[in-house]
């Protein structure tokens, strides 16, 4: 049993006398700040009261740093394992919030029985003298970057998940950011327990930022430079999940340098990286420059890119072999939306040619209830290809709806026709309900007959009663060749009191969905993940809240508080709503004003159970999320939370063109 395992074992142990233990810490006064006082709501006359919460078996201590604790036994099945065997797991989450130390919290899970498990120890923001900030992170963690470089770039770069250790050094007022970390890379599995499947190798990063103007109080007036470095050196490291040669391993490492200039209404970055590797002779290098520039509501950018043949990120796979220029606009306004790009690339060994990728899509709002759309794609580079969708959304009597009418045409693939209905049924508030029905038809292949298809999907959630609720999603198609494929995701959860609760969730598919690619060029190739299937899980859930209530996640005293609950999603036909067919994004990692950070479940949920009253900003980090589909709008989500209600998050994650 590794180190951090040990760790969360004693963690378990002693868990049952950790809230004792908590409540005995007092808040932290800060000297020369006078202290708050608590919260209190105010009754409204002739207004009936609320009911009470179900907490009379419970006194709730609020003495002390405002603290949270959560504790889970699970059993279940792993998905995609052919043996079926049950497990049993234990899971925990804890959170401190210090005045001097900084956010402490603590994520992990464990099954005994494979000795697998994750744990997770995080410190955000604890602040020191002259003004830095430092936040680490111990066990599974995602490998830090520049902030610079996780903005939007014609050109994704990778990054790993590691278990290690990193750590980050921030001074806002100098606009410096320092970062380092160091461990064993690996992929993250899934519930009954989270496991962490170990890769080949170690991995160890350094980087470093600074940024000019960063002291200017008004945001919109930080114009200037920002200047970051990234460095990443790899040990014995494969393509492989489990190397058997000893040339499968390889030592690797890149460096990026990234310059970005920021003006009042136009924006430049150029990114130039660097690789070495023990399987190839000499360096590999490329370079970017992404420039954008606003006109009144409209927004133009232009760029060129050339990466080398056999480039990759310290042996992480990135696109390569390629040279190309691009221009892009996008227009938005109350009732029109329209965006379109054209690439010109051309191969630089000469194999792939030349040619240029194309694409286009317009929202027309007619009225308060119908809105129109249409788009297209077009790739003339390494292969022919391309698609083209029309759809019209409206309201009536029933809730909204929407068309889609979709056709794809690819040298190397089915050429395809398609149309689907989406309806969100108008239900009672607390409940959701959505539907979708569709027909494809697909060409002849050499490898595959022409097949036609018809579908349908639907996802519900129904309040059972003011504890228990229930979820759930089903997908079925069927072919005219005889094949059929099914998908159902069923879900239940009962809160037995203030404390305790109880989840179940079961998952059966099978047959196979035909691998639609990606039209995009640079586009990284994805996963192919296997979908037939069959797993449960149950989890036993004790939640422990104490402490001074009345200091929420980012806020201050005597302010009170709400919560944020969301999901992230694959929104497959970008249309920007989550359709029934559309299913959610696990192991994302989902910040709270880039300070408090969640990683979201096996259904794609996240949860801020405690959230200071009035602006916040919730944001998806992008190198968490699987290939090739990316964030939208830098993956933000702003939302305004209000004392004692909740705010619903659906946010979208997008596949290239």
């Amino acid at each position: 049993m590794t180190r951090p395992l040990r760790c969360l074992s004693a963690c378990l142990a002693i868990a049952p006398l950790l809230p004792g233990a908590w409540a005995q810490s007092t808040p932290v006064q800060i000297p020369g700040e006078e202290p708050t006082t608590a919260y209190v709501d105010r009754v409204i006359e002739n207004l009936p009261p609320e009911p009470a919460a179900d907490t009379a078996a419970y006194t709730y201590d609020r003495e002390g740093l405002p603290r949270f604790l959560q504790l889970e036994t699970r059993l279940g099945t792993e998905p995609f394992d052919p043996t079926h065997n049950a497990r049993m797991g234990y899971g925990l989450q804890g959170l401190l919030e210090t005045a001097n130390h900084g956010t402490l919290s603590v994520d992990g899970s464990y099954a005994p029985r494979d000795s697998n498990g994750t744990l997770t120890l995080r410190q955000r923001a604890m602040p020191l003298d002259g003004g830095w900030l430092t936040s680490n992170e111990l066990g599974v963690i995602n490998t830090p970057i520049p902030s610079v470089t996780r903005l939007p770039s014609r050109v994704y770069l990778p990054s790993s998940i590691l278990r290690g250790l990193s750590t980050e050094w921030e001074n806002p007022g100098q606009g410096v950011q320092l970062l380092a970390s160091a461990g064993e890379p690996g992929l993250l599995a899934f519930l009954p327990a989270s496991g962490f499947q170990r890769l080949a190798g170690r991995r160890a990063t350094l980087g470093g930022q600074w940024r000019s103007n960063a002291a200017e109080a008004d945001p919109l007036a930080r114009e200037g430079w920002t200047i970051a470095l990234r460095h990443e050196d790899a040990r014995n490291v494969s393509i492989f999940d489990t190397p058997l040669q000893p040339g499968d391993t390889v030592n690797a490492n890149s460096t990026l340098l990234a310059l970005r200039h920021e003006g009042a209404e136009q924006r430049i970055q150029g990114q130039l990286v660097s690789t070495r590797a023990s399987n190839l002779r000499g360096d590999r290098g490329g370079f970017w420059i992404d420039g954008e520039w606003d006109d009144g509501p409209r927004r133009h950018g232009a760029g060129m890119y050339r990466l080398e043949p056999d480039l990759s990120w310290a042996q992480l796979p990135m696109a390569n072999n390629v040279v190309g220029a691009y221009v892009r606009s996008s227009w938005r306004t109350r009732q029109w939306s329209a965006e379109s790009s054209v690439d010109w690339l051309d191969s630089i060994t000469g194999r792939g040619g030349s040619g240029y990728f194309a694409t286009g899509s317009a929202r027309w709002r007619l009225n308060r209830d119908h809105t129109l759309g249409a788009g297209a794609s077009v790739r003339r580079f390494n292969g022919n290809a391309w698609s083209t969708y029309g759809d019209w959304r409206f309201q009536n009597s029933w809730g909204a709806s929407g068309l889609r009418l979709e056709f794809t045409g690819d040298d190397n693939q089915a050429d395809s026709r398609g149309l689907t209905w989406d309806q969100a049924w108008q239900v009672p508030q607390g409940w959701a309900l959505s539907t979708s029905l569709g027909a494809n038809a697909y060409s002849a292949t050499a490898l595959q007959p022409a097949e036609t298809t018809w579908s349908g999907a639907a996802s519900f959630a129904a309040p059972l009663s003011s504890k228990a609720s229930l979820r759930g999603n089903f997908n079925t198609e069927r072919s005219d060749t005889g094949q059929t494929r099914h998908s159902l995701n069923l879900g239940a959860s009962w809160r037995i009191d203030a404390r305790w609760s109880l989840e179940g969730n079961y998952n059966r598919s099978n047959g196979s969905r035909r691998l639609t690619p990606s039209l995009d060029p640079l586009a990284p190739v994805p996963l192919v993940i296997p979908d037939s299937d069959r797993s449960f899980y149950a989890v036993l859930r004790y939640q422990f809240e104490a402490g001074s209530r009345n200091v929420p996640l980012g806020g201050k005293a005597a302010e009170g508080g709400g919560r944020i609950e969301g999901t992230v999603y694959f929104d497959a036909n970008r249309s920007g709503t989550q359709e029934a067919s559309e299913t959610g994004v696990p192991n994302v990692t989902v910040f709270l004003d880039n300070r408090y950070a969640v990683r979201t479940d096996s259904q794609g949920r996240f949860e801020f159970p405690f959230v200071a009253s009035g602006p916040r900003t919730v944001s998806v980090r992008p190198d968490t999320l699987p290939l090739p589909w990316n964030v939208v709008d830098q993956g933000q989500a702003k939302v305004d939370v209000r004392r004692r209600e909740s705010v619903s998050l659906s946010i979208p994650v997008q596949r290239s063109e």
